[in-house]
């Protein structure tokens, strides 16, 4: 019990976060969360989604998105990277593309490539959609995966509900009254 009230109070913090995905608080949420948090995350907080921040700030969003690549591609020592051009197209790209996710799946995809490949010669924005266009595919399937669990715990609660009020039939609860 006190570890979901942890998870709870870790996750709503890491929700009030999410106001500023270039902030230090941000980058350090991220760096500690695994995917199981971010799918509940995802689930329980619904953070605001990309596509709602382009909506709502096109520039702001699109801006958000290329400093992030710039972030990331900073992280690798490449003779090519992606120019100016090349990132607002990539953001405009993702904002478009993957509407659905938020500035968290962002970057903790980014996340987990900096910590599974290796890039040598380049970063470009073909690179960045695959590896986006991965994570979505693995995180739809936790996503059904985590409500399917959840549907069959609410399920055989309640049908431990029925067994239990289908025992005092309607007739005999009046008698008793």
């Amino acid at each position: 019990m006190a570890e979901n009230q942890n998870q709870l109070v870790s996750q709503t913090k890491f929700s009030a976060s999410t106001n500023n995905p270039l902030s230090l608080e941000f980058k350090k949420s991220i760096l500690k969360t695994k995917f199981s948090d971010v799918i509940q995350i995802v689930l329980n907080d619904k953070p605001k989604t990309i596509y709602r921040a382009y909506l709502e700030d096109e520039e702001k969003a699109i801006d958000i998105l290329i400093l992030m690549l710039i972030q990331f591609q900073d992280f690798y020592n490449c003779k090519r990277m992606m120019n100016r051009d090349q990132l607002t197209e990539v953001a405009y790209l993702i904002s478009e593309g993957f509407r659905h996710i938020s500035y968290i799946d962002i970057a903790f995809c980014l996340k987990r490539v900096k910590s599974k490949e290796k890039i040598f010669d380049r970063i470009d924005g073909g690179l960045v959609m695959g590896w986006l266009q991965d994570y979505d595919i693995e995180r739809t399937s936790k996503i059904l995966q985590e409500r399917k669990k959840q549907k069959t715990k609410q399920d055989s609660e309640w049908s431990g509900l029925g067994e239990r009020s289908s025992l005092v039939s309607l007739k005999s609860f009046m008698k008793n009254e």
